[in-house]
Protein backbone atom coordinates (compact mmCIF):
# COMPACT_ATOMS: atom_id res chain seq x y z
CA UNK A 1 0.00 0.00 0.00
CA UNK A 2 1.09 3.62 -0.55
CA UNK A 3 0.47 7.04 1.12
CA UNK A 4 1.36 10.67 -0.01
CA UNK A 5 2.81 13.36 2.35
CA UNK A 6 0.13 15.97 2.14
CA UNK A 7 2.62 18.74 2.34
CA UNK A 8 4.70 17.87 -0.68
CA UNK A 9 2.41 15.50 -2.55
CA UNK A 10 5.46 12.98 -2.19
CA UNK A 11 3.96 9.16 -2.87
CA UNK A 12 5.70 6.38 -0.60
CA UNK A 13 5.37 2.74 -0.04
CA UNK A 14 4.04 2.07 3.57
CA UNK A 15 3.61 -1.42 5.68
CA UNK A 16 1.26 -2.46 7.68
CA UNK A 17 3.91 -2.51 10.51
CA UNK A 18 4.39 0.69 10.21
CA UNK A 19 0.50 2.07 10.02
CA UNK A 20 0.39 0.24 14.02
CA UNK A 21 3.43 1.75 15.24
CA UNK A 22 3.01 4.99 16.90
CA UNK A 23 -0.42 5.73 15.68
CA UNK A 24 0.67 5.51 11.68
CA UNK A 25 2.76 8.99 12.55
CA UNK A 26 5.34 8.77 10.04
CA UNK A 27 8.06 11.33 8.73
CA UNK A 28 8.27 12.54 5.47
CA UNK A 29 11.75 11.56 3.68
CA UNK A 30 11.91 14.36 1.70
CA UNK A 31 10.40 17.29 3.16
CA UNK A 32 10.54 16.25 6.78
CA UNK A 33 6.80 16.55 7.71
CA UNK A 34 4.67 14.55 9.98
CA UNK A 35 1.57 12.74 8.91
CA UNK A 36 -0.45 10.34 9.61
CA UNK A 37 -0.14 7.84 7.19
CA UNK A 38 -3.05 5.82 7.26
CA UNK A 39 -5.30 9.35 6.97
CA UNK A 40 -3.62 9.91 3.21
CA UNK A 41 -3.52 6.46 1.85
CA UNK A 42 -2.86 6.50 -2.18
CA UNK A 43 -3.99 4.21 -5.10
CA UNK A 44 -1.21 3.93 -7.90
CA UNK A 45 -3.19 5.12 -10.85
CA UNK A 46 -3.67 2.22 -13.99
CA UNK A 47 -4.07 -0.40 -11.20
CA UNK A 48 -7.45 -2.02 -10.94
CA UNK A 49 -8.77 -5.52 -9.45
CA UNK A 50 -11.92 -7.70 -11.14
CA UNK A 51 -14.49 -8.17 -8.62
CA UNK A 52 -14.83 -11.28 -6.79
CA UNK A 53 -17.24 -14.23 -7.85
CA UNK A 54 -19.95 -14.93 -5.31
CA UNK A 55 -19.52 -17.39 -2.89
CA UNK A 56 -20.99 -20.99 -2.96
CA UNK A 57 -23.87 -21.66 -0.50
CA UNK A 58 -24.27 -25.97 0.82
CA UNK A 59 -28.15 -25.04 -0.61
CA UNK A 60 -27.03 -24.87 -4.07
CA UNK A 61 -28.56 -28.02 -6.07
CA UNK A 62 -25.02 -28.32 -8.09
CA UNK A 63 -21.57 -27.63 -7.41
CA UNK A 64 -20.67 -24.31 -9.26
CA UNK A 65 -17.68 -24.34 -11.11
CA UNK A 66 -15.17 -22.00 -8.63
CA UNK A 67 -13.80 -19.03 -10.59
CA UNK A 68 -10.19 -18.41 -10.64
CA UNK A 69 -8.84 -16.37 -7.73
CA UNK A 70 -9.39 -12.86 -8.79
CA UNK A 71 -5.36 -11.20 -9.22
CA UNK A 72 -4.76 -7.89 -9.62
CA UNK A 73 -4.32 -6.73 -13.47
CA UNK A 74 -2.67 -4.13 -14.44
CA UNK A 75 -4.07 -1.98 -17.23
CA UNK A 76 -2.09 -0.55 -20.80
CA UNK A 77 0.74 1.47 -19.51
CA UNK A 78 0.13 4.95 -20.23
CA UNK A 79 1.93 8.13 -20.59
CA UNK A 80 2.75 9.88 -16.95
CA UNK A 81 1.88 13.49 -16.31
CA UNK A 82 5.07 15.70 -16.50
CA UNK A 83 4.13 16.50 -12.95
CA UNK A 84 3.46 13.67 -11.04
CA UNK A 85 5.93 12.45 -8.37
CA UNK A 86 8.17 9.96 -8.21
CA UNK A 87 8.01 7.36 -5.35
CA UNK A 88 10.35 7.01 -2.86
CA UNK A 89 10.74 3.89 -0.83
CA UNK A 90 11.15 4.41 2.48
CA UNK A 91 9.47 6.04 5.26
CA UNK A 92 10.70 7.08 8.26
CA UNK A 93 8.73 6.41 12.02
CA UNK A 94 8.83 9.58 13.81
CA UNK A 95 10.33 10.00 17.21
CA UNK A 96 8.52 12.10 19.39
CA UNK A 97 10.88 15.45 19.83
CA UNK A 98 12.71 14.75 17.59
CA UNK A 99 14.28 17.36 15.38
CA UNK A 100 16.72 17.63 12.53
CA UNK A 101 20.09 18.97 13.54
CA UNK A 102 21.58 21.21 10.92
CA UNK A 103 24.84 20.05 9.24
CA UNK A 104 26.51 23.20 10.22
CA UNK A 105 26.26 22.20 14.05
CA UNK A 106 27.61 18.58 13.39
CA UNK A 107 30.26 20.34 11.47
CA UNK A 108 30.93 22.89 14.47
CA UNK A 109 30.56 19.67 17.14
CA UNK A 110 32.75 17.29 15.34
CA UNK A 111 35.59 20.70 15.30
CA UNK A 112 35.42 21.03 18.50
CA UNK A 113 36.15 17.61 19.24
CA UNK A 114 39.02 17.30 17.27
CA UNK A 115 40.82 20.77 19.42
CA UNK A 116 40.14 19.03 22.81
CA UNK A 117 41.55 15.84 21.47
CA UNK A 118 44.88 18.08 20.37
CA UNK A 119 44.91 19.98 23.54
CA UNK A 120 45.29 16.69 25.36
CA UNK A 121 47.59 15.12 23.53
CA UNK A 122 49.80 17.92 23.75
CA UNK A 123 49.16 18.47 27.46
CA UNK A 124 50.19 15.25 28.20
CA UNK A 125 53.09 15.05 25.83
CA UNK A 126 54.28 18.19 25.89
CA UNK A 127 57.74 17.83 26.97
CA UNK A 128 58.62 15.10 24.74
CA UNK A 129 57.08 17.89 22.02
CA UNK A 130 59.16 20.25 23.26
CA UNK A 131 62.38 17.95 22.42
CA UNK A 132 61.78 19.56 18.69
CA UNK A 133 63.19 22.98 18.32
CA UNK A 134 60.19 23.85 15.62
CA UNK A 135 58.10 22.83 17.84
CA UNK A 136 59.10 24.01 21.43
CA UNK A 137 57.92 27.83 20.58
CA UNK A 138 54.18 26.79 20.40
CA UNK A 139 54.94 24.07 23.24
CA UNK A 140 55.73 26.58 25.47
CA UNK A 141 52.99 29.29 24.44
CA UNK A 142 49.96 26.65 24.36
CA UNK A 143 51.47 25.78 28.01
CA UNK A 144 51.08 29.73 29.23
CA UNK A 145 47.67 29.90 27.60
CA UNK A 146 46.77 26.67 29.96
CA UNK A 147 48.68 27.29 33.03
CA UNK A 148 51.00 23.87 32.37
CA UNK A 149 54.92 23.45 33.45
CA UNK A 150 57.04 22.63 30.59
CA UNK A 151 60.84 21.08 31.60
CA UNK A 152 63.51 22.85 30.43
CA UNK A 153 64.76 20.21 28.01
CA UNK A 154 64.04 16.08 28.38
CA UNK A 155 67.69 14.83 29.62
CA UNK A 156 67.81 10.83 28.59
CA UNK A 157 72.10 11.32 28.73
CA UNK A 158 74.92 13.98 29.61
CA UNK A 159 76.29 15.32 26.58
CA UNK A 160 79.86 13.13 25.93
CA UNK A 161 83.40 14.56 26.85
CA UNK A 162 85.59 13.81 24.00
CA UNK A 163 88.41 15.56 24.78
CA UNK A 164 90.50 17.30 27.97
CA UNK A 165 93.52 19.69 27.73
CA UNK A 166 95.42 22.07 29.76
CA UNK A 167 98.23 23.96 28.85
CA UNK A 168 100.11 27.57 30.41
CA UNK A 169 98.48 30.66 28.56
CA UNK A 170 100.29 31.97 25.97
CA UNK A 171 100.36 35.92 26.80
CA UNK A 172 99.32 35.83 30.48
CA UNK A 173 101.48 34.74 33.37
CA UNK A 174 100.17 32.92 36.21
CA UNK A 175 97.16 31.67 34.05
CA UNK A 176 96.03 28.55 32.30
CA UNK A 177 93.78 27.71 29.01
CA UNK A 178 91.92 24.75 29.14
CA UNK A 179 90.39 23.31 25.82
CA UNK A 180 87.24 20.77 25.63
CA UNK A 181 85.52 18.97 23.07
CA UNK A 182 81.99 17.15 23.78
CA UNK A 183 79.34 15.98 21.37
CA UNK A 184 75.45 15.35 22.08
CA UNK A 185 74.97 11.71 21.38
CA UNK A 186 70.85 11.57 22.06
CA UNK A 187 68.89 11.48 19.04
CA UNK A 188 67.06 14.54 20.37
CA UNK A 189 68.56 18.54 21.06
CA UNK A 190 70.10 18.70 24.30
CA UNK A 191 70.79 22.08 26.62
CA UNK A 192 73.84 23.27 26.69
CA UNK A 193 75.90 22.07 30.18
CA UNK A 194 77.70 23.61 32.97
CA UNK A 195 81.31 22.83 32.93
CA UNK A 196 83.18 22.43 36.25
CA UNK A 197 86.45 22.92 36.34
CA UNK A 198 88.61 21.37 39.41
CA UNK A 199 92.08 22.23 40.08
CA UNK A 200 94.98 20.44 41.83
CA UNK A 201 98.46 20.13 43.12
CA UNK A 202 100.77 17.61 43.44
CA UNK A 203 99.50 15.86 46.02
CA UNK A 204 96.21 16.10 44.73
CA UNK A 205 94.49 18.56 47.06
CA UNK A 206 92.20 20.71 45.78
CA UNK A 207 92.98 24.51 44.79
CA UNK A 208 90.05 25.49 43.35
CA UNK A 209 86.81 24.51 41.72
CA UNK A 210 84.56 27.13 39.97
CA UNK A 211 81.77 25.85 37.10
CA UNK A 212 81.22 28.30 33.93
CA UNK A 213 78.13 28.42 31.70
CA UNK A 214 77.52 27.50 28.01
CA UNK A 215 78.23 31.49 27.67
CA UNK A 216 81.56 31.16 29.62
CA UNK A 217 83.24 28.45 27.63
CA UNK A 218 81.68 28.70 24.05
CA UNK A 219 81.77 31.96 21.24
CA UNK A 220 78.80 33.92 20.73
CA UNK A 221 77.90 32.28 17.30
CA UNK A 222 77.80 28.94 19.35
CA UNK A 223 75.17 29.57 21.73
CA UNK A 224 72.75 31.28 19.25
CA UNK A 225 70.14 28.64 19.55
CA UNK A 226 69.93 26.96 23.85
CA UNK A 227 69.81 23.58 22.66
CA UNK A 228 72.77 21.20 20.87
CA UNK A 229 71.61 19.62 18.09
CA UNK A 230 72.57 15.49 17.66
CA UNK A 231 76.09 14.28 16.76
CA UNK A 232 77.86 17.86 16.55
CA UNK A 233 81.15 18.49 18.49
CA UNK A 234 81.20 21.99 20.63
CA UNK A 235 84.60 23.18 20.77
CA UNK A 236 85.49 24.86 24.80
CA UNK A 237 88.05 27.40 25.21
CA UNK A 238 88.32 28.47 29.09
CA UNK A 239 91.72 30.43 30.62
CA UNK A 240 91.33 30.28 33.98
CA UNK A 241 94.56 31.31 37.24
CA UNK A 242 96.78 29.04 38.58
CA UNK A 243 96.33 29.36 42.05
CA UNK A 244 100.15 30.33 43.29
CA UNK A 245 101.16 28.47 40.00
CA UNK A 246 101.05 25.34 42.11
CA UNK A 247 98.38 23.76 39.81
CA UNK A 248 99.38 20.29 38.76
CA UNK A 249 96.35 18.41 37.84
CA UNK A 250 92.75 19.61 36.59
CA UNK A 251 89.65 17.74 36.06
CA UNK A 252 86.62 18.83 33.85
CA UNK A 253 82.98 17.34 34.67
CA UNK A 254 79.92 18.01 32.62
CA UNK A 255 76.89 18.89 34.71
CA UNK A 256 72.88 19.40 34.22
CA UNK A 257 72.58 23.24 33.60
Amino acid sequence: MYTRCPECRTVFKVTLAQLKARDGIVRCGRCTHVFRADQHLYALPGWRREPAAPPVTQDSPEIAPVSPRPVATRAAPTARPATEIPVVSELSLFQPGQRRVPTAVWALGNLLLLIALAGQFAYFYRDELATSAELRPYVARFCGFVGCELVAHARAFPPELVETTIAPHPRYANALRIRAVFVNRTDRPQPFPLMEVSLTDSSGTLLARRTFAAADYLDASATESDAMPPNVMFNALLEVTNPDERAAGYEVQLLPP
